[in-house]
């Protein structure tokens, strides 16, 4: 392979596996390789299957094999299309997230029964038909029938590979992918994701220190001294380091995200820091925590509460797990509690992030405020607090004095002709009252 100055990595993987994704696209694309994805890369309208064509032009494919991968009609497409690759073997990245069962021929003959059934399916379904009107779904069966011809040889070659888990990639410091990429400067990149992924401030420290004493400076290593300055609390040292690594790479999106959350946290700058962190996501259009963080910014810094909003629901467009993005539009959607409709999208929107992470401390907090102060039910607001004293002990004194308002607030008796205090413009009785 011709070595290039920037290498294309292609992230094949299923919806249910999309934060192991981020992770990986978090991890890597801070050093400058380039990475592809259907969240960012395919264009409005474009055509589906011509993007996962573009798995062969990249000069390497990470799968992402785990039940739901190899279930997925989508996923295999984009196998099928690597297969056509005659070198395809070397530039098949795989890692396994969970426990797809393909290291025993039992596993591996039901996944080539169950794409001979989707197979047979569709092609009675289709026999029942005449041809010209279903000419999509012969082109689909077509897939099926490639999809089934060929799980069985490409999983016994996968089964057949050493093989690194996700977990144990992380451990290591993606040390075995970016062994196999090569055509890159493979030592400088492990040692610094090694130093990155060390959770040892104390430790990172030195040896980001003792980097620099043996490497050329890179912007990468200015942002990681950057990061591990502002976790020992030296402001300037931090901010010193985030402006040569700009300097060095006007495109280093990590840096600009984390220089402008430092910002934003310290209360100055906000134009320079709303300025990086448009900047870090016209680089990387599904940055999530640069759009989390320019939300933020929008709604304390410039309340710009609309603005706010594009950024969370386009982080759920592109990633419909996120659950930071719900509440974070629910609680921009609260700038407006009076109105009725928005009300049920305040609860639409906290449930789902608790249907996603039901330890979201922060969603129980919200919540609850929400259904006790403008709702007036304060019954299910006392669940939430509940439920926080559950994920953290710790929280007892808030919680003892959220739940000594709710006590008050629920003891206040409200004449059934008086507006709801829930601001929703109707007497009580025709509205909490009722």
């Amino acid at each position: 392979m011709t070595k290039k100055s920037k290498i294309s990595i292609f992230i094949s993987y299923s919806w249910s596996d999309t934060k192991v994704a981020d992770e990986i696209e978090s991890d890597l694309s801070q050093f400058q390789l380039s990475l592809v994805r259907d969240v960012r890369d395919i264009e409005y309208k474009s055509s589906i299957t011509g993007f996962m064509e573009k798995i062969r032009d990249t000069d390497f494919a990470i799968l992402l094999l785990s039940e739901d991968y190899l279930k997925s009609k989508n996923c295999l497409k984009e196998v099928i299309h690597l297969l056509k690759e005659k070198e395809y073997k070397n530039k098949i990245l795989p890692i396994i997230v969970g426990n797809p069962s393909i290291y025993n021929a039992e596993g591996r003959v039901l996944y080539t029964r169950h794409w001979l059934e989707e197979k047979n399916k569709l092609e009675k379904l289709i026999n029942s038909l005449p041809a010209t009107a279903i000419i999509n779904e012969i082109q689909e069966l077509k897939v099926l029938k490639s999809i089934s011809s060929n799980i069985n040889d490409f999983l016994n070659y996968i089964s057949d590979i050493k093989n690194v888990t996700f977990s144990e990639l992380k451990d290591e410091g993606y040390k075995s992918l970016i062994e196999s990429i090569g055509g890159i400067n493979v030592d400088h990149l492990i040692e610094l994701l090694q130093i990155t992924l060390n959770p040892n401030v104390d430790e990172k420290e030195l040896q980001i220190d003792d980097w620099f004493e043996n490497n050329t400076p890179t912007s990468d290593a200015y942002a990681i001294r950057a990061v591990v300055a502002k976790l020992k609390n030296n402001t300037l040292k931090a901010e010193a380091n985030y402006e040569k690594a700009i300097e060095l790479n006007a495109e280093n999106a990590f840096a600009l995200n984390d220089y402008a959350y430092m910002l934003f946290n310290e209360k100055r700058e906000h134009q320079k820091a709303k300025d990086m962190l448009v900047k870090a996501i016209e680089i990387f259009p599904n940055f999530t925590v640069a759009r989390l963080n320019l939300g933020c910014l929008l709604t304390d810094a410039f309340d710009d509460i609309e603005s706010a909003k594009k950024q969370y629901e386009e982080i759920i467009s592109y990633n419909p797990t996120e659950e930071k993005a719900y509440n974070n539009l629910a609680n921009c959607y609260k700038r407006n509690s009076k109105s009725k409709a928005n009300q049920k999208v305040i609860c639409e929107l906290y449930d789902k992030a608790l249907s996603l992470n039901p330890d979201y401390i922060e969603v129980h907090l919200g919540y609850g405020s929400f259904l006790s102060e403008y709702m007036g039910e304060h019954d299910k607001a006392l669940k939430h607090y509940d439920e926080m004293l559950r994920i953290d002990p710790k929280s007892s004194k808030l919680v003892a004095s959220l739940k000594e308002r709710l006590r008050k607030k629920s003891q206040q008796k409200v004449p059934r002709n008086e507006l709801c205090p829930c601001g929703s413009g109707l007497k009580y009785k025709k509205c909490h009252g009722a």
